[in-house]
């Protein structure tokens, strides 16, 4: 008995729906095969989508752009001058032309916080990245070359590690003069690297364990390679993680130095500035204390949420644990 095309196709389409899913079709439509390699998939972009199905996290990245892109681009269109002094509006309440209100000096707030913003968060990863580079240079050298090096290394961190942290930068402050937006960051970041380079030591003795630096040992590469081709790029997902963790820390470090009058010198402001502004006059006006205590604890919030998504983004064994 003869069939026509149509019932051929339809007795066929079992057939090719089981062979479609043995043998899926390449990105170019072209069916594969057995032994077809497979598009191969980068951590990175594994990390983003499971970044993304983070929901809080997702949130509190577009909340921390949304605060970079005020900070940034408002005080460029702002109709207030951030530095001019009036009388006349000083301590007003927060209204539709001052939304944040204005300070004791008349200066609007809302444009104040953008400034204020741009310092600390300035301020707060240009000592990330301090804290980060001497404490990845320093763990990666104990971590990978071991033995008597790295005995010698980790007892003169453990001696260290009895520095307090705000006392210390408070010296150094007094030492080199506050003020500065770079002493700042000498300060807060002078006795902050400890961890970061306990962190990274420990990554290198796990990492130089694997085949790959054996291999390429094995094959004469330099030592200085190894670490820069081999080791260091895989510690980046817990460097990411750490300039999150770290940068909240930095903030309320600047803000509690700025609190007690060794911050940003007037009349250029940070949000421990303001804060400190507030406080002389919390009693009738608590909003210029309220808003950049605000502003700090959004900005340390959305850190927190990011630092855990990328986390699980990047190791998500820590999840199913």
């Amino acid at each position: 008995m003869s069939t026509t095309p149509h019932q051929r196709r339809a007795l066929l389409s079992p057939l090719r729906l089981r062979r479609e899913r043995r043998y899926p079709e390449l990105p170019n439509g072209v069916p594969g095969e057995a032994g077809t390699p497979v598009r191969a998939s980068s951590l990175w972009r594994d990390a983003w989508y499971r970044y993304i199905r983070n929901r809080a996290a997702v949130i509190a990245g577009v909340a921390f752009l949304a605060l970079l892109a005020y900070c940034l681009v408002w005080p460029l269109v702002s109709p207030y001058d951030p530095y001019e002094v009036d009388f006349s509006q000083a301590s007003e309440s927060p209204s539709l032309a001052h939304p944040f209100g204005t300070d004791q000096f008349g200066r609007d707030l809302f444009t104040r916080t953008a400034l204020g913003g741009r310092v600390s968060i300035g301020i707060g990863f240009a000592a990330t990245l301090v804290i980060l580079s001497i404490g990845v240079a320093y763990g990666a050298i104990a971590g990978f070359l071991g033995g008597f090096v790295d005995n010698t290394l980790m007892r003169i961190l453990d001696a260290l590690y009895g520095l307090p942290y705000l006392p210390f930068a408070i010296i150094v402050l007094a030492i080199f003069g506050g003020g500065n937006f770079w002493t700042m960051v000498v300060a807060l970041s002078i006795a902050s690297w400890f961890t970061t380079a306990r962190i990274v030591r420990g990554q290198i003795i796990t990492l130089k364990e694997n085949d790959y630096v054996r291999a390429a040992h094995a094959v004469g590469a330099r030592w200085l390679r190894v670490l820069g081709r081999h080791l260091l790029p895989n510690t980046l997902g817990v460097l990411v993680i750490a300039v999150f963790l770290e940068l909240p820390g930095v903030i309320l470090g600047e803000a509690f130095l700025s609190f007690i009058g060794l911050g940003i010198s007037p009349p250029d402001a940070s949000w421990g500035s303001m804060a400190q502004d507030g406080y002389r006059a919390y009693r009738t006006s608590p909003h210029i204390i309220i808003v950049p205590s605000v502003a700090i604890a959004y900005l340390i919030l959305c850190a927190n949420f990011i630092a855990d998504g990328l986390r699980d983004a990047l190791d998500p064994r820590t999840r199913e644990t």
